[in-house]
């Protein structure tokens, strides 16, 4: 993901967690350490946002969501290839087997279809089994759509994990680390704001009411389990 796509999209879940919050974030020009600083009605502050990730953790990061990109990657570079050909917005959700073989048959089927001459939220199933009864199957669930989404459904299907404390906790000591840096740059008012996307598996996390934290110093610190509501994490004595 590019730097200024990024931002945007923390822009977009701080502007989304300050309206679950019950207010309104003004979060000025985009900047790093920290990535905003917030006005509202009543505080000036400055906010940090990372976003936090479930499974194994490898030098790059998270391994699950290392593979949810590669995968979007594959289905944006057909969805531009059959755009080429026909320039329809479709929905387009795959569920199954992602080998090469079951992949290289979904343009072929939509082709198939005469899209252009369908209306609009005409669906279709395309399903690898008939045509190849002993290969692993690939479900492909197709509607004409006003604006176009490919995606794979294997990467959005899996079950919340509620017993995150650890990647919480490390995700919060982990920026802790640069708290005096925030602080130089944005006065002492310091929040944390982290994103856990469930509509993906790999950011497929939440807590118990009343799980506590050491907040390292930051004065307020957001676990938003998007598109959930915003927990405002509580605070361990002595923290």
């Amino acid at each position: 993901m590019t730097r200024p796509l990024q931002k945007r999209r923390e822009r977009i879940f701080a502007e989304e967690a300050a309206r679950l919050l019950g207010t309104i974030w003004d979060l000025g020009d985009d900047r790093e350490h920290p990535d905003f600083i917030v006005t509202d009605s009543e505080h000036r502050f400055g906010l940090e946002v990372m976003q936090i990730f479930v499974g194994p953790q490898g030098e790059d990061g998270s391994s699950l969501k290392t593979a949810e990109s590669r995968m979007q990657r594959t289905l944006n570079a057909l969805q531009r290839d059959y755009e080429a050909i026909e320039d329809i917005p479709l929905t387009v959700q795959l569920v199954g087997n992602m080998e090469a073989d079951n992949l290289a048959t979904v343009i072929p089927a939509l082709l198939a279809q005469d899209l252009p001459a369908k209306p609009l939220c005409y669906h279709f199933v395309h399903d690898t089994t008939v045509a190849h009864p002993f290969r692993a199957r690939l479900r492909v669930h197709v509607t004409k759509a006003r604006r176009a989404n490919w995606y794979s459904i294997n990467d959005r299907a899996g079950f919340v994990d509620r017993n995150q404390h650890g990647i919480v906790g490390d995700a919060i000591a982990k920026k802790a680390n640069e708290l005096a840096r925030y602080k130089q740059n944005a006065g002492d008012d310091i929040r944390l704001l982290l994103i856990a996307d469930r509509i993906s598996n790999s950011g497929k996390l939440t807590l118990d009411n009343g799980t506590q934290f050491n907040l390292s110093g930051f004065k307020a610190v957001y676990l938003f389990p998007y598109p959930e509501d915003v927990i405002v994490l509580e605070s361990a004595n002595g923290s």
